[in-house]
């Protein structure tokens, strides 16, 4: 074959490539413009959670009550009733002994501020949990032959631990917590608490600590060793130090000595163990470079562990808000008073006061109706005591007014044999009374329903099906129509979840229209067309 025909053999060859090539893209880019993918309008997908109502439902009863319990630590220096006795709200109950009271409120609302911070620090580890990309599992290594049993070295005897002193001997501290009851003083400047201690007695770095952490109302304490260990023999040495004395934070557990005023140093003396033989080394064989980080699984267990326990710190925060709004509502001179209008039942004896949990006393509501209804978790933070609810008669399709009285700290463990409810959220009872209850009765059924104190500031809020949103890269984004009529990727921040949905705080208006991102068609160039 001459040269002339070969290379038109070659021609011919790509001449036949190249249209083949340029049909099938042809057929291609014909398949891909024949796709259309619906989109719906944001605004039609909006599922904002809160509305411009919540709404609950319950039975009116006339039996509420106020209990009061014993408080720990606390004499009960007064009973002001007697069982069957009717009182009006603002009425005295019970006086308490409330020595020492300033200093056990500024104790708890301590624990409660802590117990807020050690939330918000689990909520930031949550987030940053969140924001992790997991890694590939590791492959499973082979199994190597076991190395045979080396003796283990006998066990050198440890001595025998000194029993633990008691906190007191007589009238004076062995070692001071910040549990222990001063023997006298009001912890001012001029009247500080006074602390009876032992030559050798010492404090934890805590006792000190807590000192240090009121700035607003510093807690002034003198540590004092006397001659005999009595309040009354001579004055041997004193230590004063207040919130003001400038200690840095320092170990809880740490010990300082009253008396030299120093830390306390203890050294540890390790046993001598008998020499090993010592083995020949082995040549180190290089191990691969493991990857940082936690697998799929891995992250999943630790984003439930800490969830968990941000849980369990919101109940312990809500117990010592709960505490801590009994110690205020005592007046100085530890008064409680009654807060409804009642009958006072069940009054204990001062000489024989319960110790199972029981109340000392309870006031039965004589007058008006109550009901008890329901808030989510997400709707705690849009509701408050004194807050009106409406009441919906179902008897006598008649309206009524009611008003919070009570927001209980605890979630209910059964709501939902009492109704419907997102199962993925806690619900918390509250209690409303109705003043007003001509043409109602008591076990009487009525609809709950109340307005939000932030609904205003929430109703511009998006909320879509979490389906609808996907994530590339730790980044979220959906499908979006753009100007030109066809799907583009639109990344958006999003926040909280509710009931099945995710809230879009940025990257997505009403007016925006979006595609279900799943299915061969959800991709972007691909043109749209309005769903019916």
């Amino acid at each position: 074959m001459s040269k002339k025909a070969v290379i038109i053999s070659l021609i011919s060859v790509c001449a036949v490539s190249g249209a083949i090539y340029g049909g099938i893209k042809l057929y291609q880019n014909h398949q891909f413009n024949s796709l259309t993918a619906e989109v719906q309008s944001v605004s039609n997908l909006n599922m904002y959670y809160g509305g411009t109502e919540m709404s609950s439902s319950g039975m009116l009863t006339n039996d509420y009550s106020q209990e009061v319990y014993p408080l720990e630590d606390k004499t009960i220096l007064e009973v002001f009733v007697e069982e069957g006795q009717t009182v009006e709200a603002g009425d005295p109950l019970v006086s308490f002994d409330m020595t020492l009271a300033n200093l056990e409120l500024e104790m708890k609302e301590l624990d409660v501020a802590t117990t807020a911070g050690k939330i918000q620090a689990a909520k930031q580890e949550l987030e940053n949990l969140k924001k992790i990309k997991p890694i590939q599992p590791k492959p499973e290594q082979p199994q190597t032959p076991s190395e045979p049993a080396v003796p283990d070295v006998p066990d050198v005897p440890e001595a025998p631990e000194e029993p633990p002193k008691p906190e007191k001997s007589g009238e004076a501290f062995n070692f001071i917590t910040p549990d222990s009851k001063p023997n006298k003083g009001k912890g001012t400047e001029e009247d500080p608490y006074v602390y009876l201690c032992m030559p050798d007695c010492y404090v934890y770095g805590e006792f000190i600590n807590n000192l240090s952490r009121n700035e607003k109302k510093p807690v002034y304490v003198s540590l004092e060793i006397h001659k005999k260990n009595t309040l009354k023999g001579k004055l041997l040495s004193r230590w004063e130090i207040s919130g003001k004395s400038g200690f840095p934070m320092m170990a809880d557990d740490s010990r300082w000595s009253v008396s030299s005023k120093s830390q306390i140093i203890e050294e540890v003396i390790e046993p001598e163990l008998p020499e090993e033989p010592e083995e020949p080394e082995e040549p180190e064989t290089p191990e691969p470079e493991e990857e940082e980080g936690y697998t799929a699984q891995e992250l999943a267990d630790k984003i439930k562990e800490k969830e968990k326990e941000i849980r369990d710190l919101d109940l312990d925060k809500r117990q010592g808000e709960l505490e801590l709004e009994q110690m205020k509502k005592m007046s100085s001179d530890g008064i409680i008073k009654a807060e409804i209008n009642g009958i006072v039942k069940e009054l204990s004896e001062l000489d024989n006061l319960p110790v199972d949990g029981s109340p000392i006393l309870t006031v039965a509501g004589s007058e008006g109706l109550y009901v008890k209804g329901y808030l989510s978790e997400l709707q705690l933070e849009d509701i408050e005591v004194g807050q009106t609810v409406y009441a919906y008669s179902w008897e006598s399709g008649n309206n009524f007014e009611a008003s919070i009285t009570e927001i209980s700290p605890y979630p209910s463990t059964n709501y939902e044999s009492w109704g419907e409810g997102n199962p993925n959220v806690s619900y918390y009872p509250y209690t409303a009374y109705i003043e007003n209850t001509e043409g109602l009765h008591n076990g009487e059924y009525v609809d709950l329903t109340m307005t939000p104190n932030n609904v205003g500031q929430q109703s511009d809020s998006i909320y879509i099906e979490k389906a609808y949103v996907r994530q590339e890269d730790n980044r979220k984004y959906v499908l979006k129509e753009d100007k030109n009529h066809c799907l583009v990727k639109q990344y958006v921040k999003t926040g909280k979840t509710a009931y099945g949905s995710v809230e879009i705080l940025s990257g997505l208006s009403t007016e925006d229209k979006i595609a279900f991102p799943y299915g061969k068609n959800a991709k972007e160039g691909v043109k749209v067309e309005s769903a019916e």
